[in-house]
């Protein structure tokens, strides 16, 4: 087939509603965490505007939607490009901060996930987190 955009493997197995409901729970706990983070990086600037819990879990249900349909239609560099601007714009417009100011909140929200991760590793004695440096 010429046009593939889905991963025949990734699809092959969701085949019962136990995986699809397993998947559907790791997908909420993923957008909890990433809602955590991205809300206390956001707690960083002081203009920044809807900062409650629930409207920066609407903003991360955005983002991860966009990366997903991002990463369906294109791969690489490209899509990854595609990806950060848009999660930029997201963060920017729903929370009323500038560009650089949405670019500082996700890149502070990756670093307090890394921080969180080792801190959370070194307490209970593994690797959690394989970093590439």
């Amino acid at each position: 087939m010429i046009f593939q955009f889905f991963n025949e493997d990734w699809l092959q197995s969701l085949d019962t509603i136990e995986e699809i409901m397993w998947f559907l729970i790791f997908y909420l706990i993923f957008l909890l965490i990433m809602a955590i983070f991205l809300s206390i990086a956001l707690s960083f600037f002081s203009k920044a505007r809807h900062t409650n819990f629930g409207q920066v879990f609407g903003t991360s249900f955005l983002i991860t939607i966009a990366f997903a349909l991002i990463f369906l239609f294109l791969g690489g560099w490209l899509g990854l490009i595609i990806a950060l601007l848009l999660m930029w714009l997201i963060i920017s417009v729903r929370h009323n901060i500038g560009i650089v100011a949405a670019i500082i909140v996700s890149v502070l929200a990756f670093l307090i996930y890394i921080l969180v991760a080792i801190v959370i590793g070194v307490l209970i004695g593994t690797t959690l987190i394989v970093l590439p440096f």
